[in-house]
């Protein structure tokens, strides 16, 4: 019988702050944070209004955010061009009011310039921007770069499983590596998400954060399934059990108590 899944209780339900940037990733399998970036944002667009939340699709190989929601550009890529698309001209949903801007599945060089013009851009106009990156210990460099000091907070998704515990750990261990190297800005913060559906929760976050030496401080139950979508699935609409979860998270990760730097 899977056990119950905890998350660390937010100091503070701090909602309206300015330009907070999520990278969410994986250390190997893409099914941990499949969907997850999607829901996140969209959860968030419901809670502040419109025009407060970005959802940026990061991640080439699997095109989940873009796929998902049925984007068809401008895209992520268009920013690294002579001229870059205006947010107006950006995609949104209507419900949630969220806007998107998807990845056309170009070579990392022009997508990775891409982030790197687009996410400042983003940040100054948003309250909220989320961000789906490349799996494996160096996916987020790939694509963000090398310091990834665009971003305020990193998120491992990790499946509460034996077997995930090991990449994870090792994911922990060289972000930890290159921030002692000084290649990584040491303000940028590292945090475990608990992801999931009923079948592959076998381990508490309070031992999730003991194996694998960093923070648990979500827990997002993957409702809405774990495999790829069809072309234009959606968010998971308004399902209270994840807009609790995505609600506590936002907490965590603005409130005075945040975790330090793991």
């Amino acid at each position: 019988m899977p056990r119950r899944l905890r998350a660390v209780r937010p100091a503070a339900d701090t909602v309206d702050v300015a330009a907070l940037t999520i990278g969410i990733t994986t250390a190997r399998s893409p099914e941990c944070k499949r969907g997850v970036a999607v829901n996140v944002a969209a959860s968030l667009a419901r809670r502040l209004g419109p025009g407060r939340v970005c959802v940026v699709d990061a991640d080439p190989l699997a095109r989940d955010v873009t796929t998902r929601l049925g984007v068809r550009g401008p895209y992520l890529e268009d920013f690294g061009g002579a001229a870059a698309p205006p947010v107006a001209r950006l995609p949104r949903c209507s419900h949630p009011p969220l806007t998107v801007v998807g990845t056309a599945g170009d070579a990392h060089g022009r997508l990775r310039l891409g982030a790197q013009r687009a996410l400042p851009a983003l940040r100054a106009h948003f309250g909220v921007v989320v961000c789906d990156l490349v799996v494996g210990p160096s996916g987020p460099g790939r694509v963000v770069g090398g310091r990834l000091e665009v971003l305020d907070w990193l998120l491992l998704a990790v499946t509460p499983r034996a077997d995930e515990l090991g990449p994870a750990q090792h994911f922990v261990e060289h972000v930890e590596t290159a921030r002692a190297r000084g290649a990584l800005d040491p303000r940028v913060r590292l945090g475990v998400v608990c992801t999931g559906d009923e079948g592959s929760t076998d381990l508490t976050p309070d031992e999730v954060a003991a194996a694998v030496a960093a923070p648990v401080v979500g827990v997002i139950p993957q409702l809405w399934g774990r495999s790829e979508p069809n072309r234009g699935f959606g968010a998971a609409l308004a399902v209270p059990q994840v807009d609790d979860a995505v609600r506590r998270l936002h907490a965590v990760l603005t409130g005075p108590g945040a975790p330090a730097c793991a």
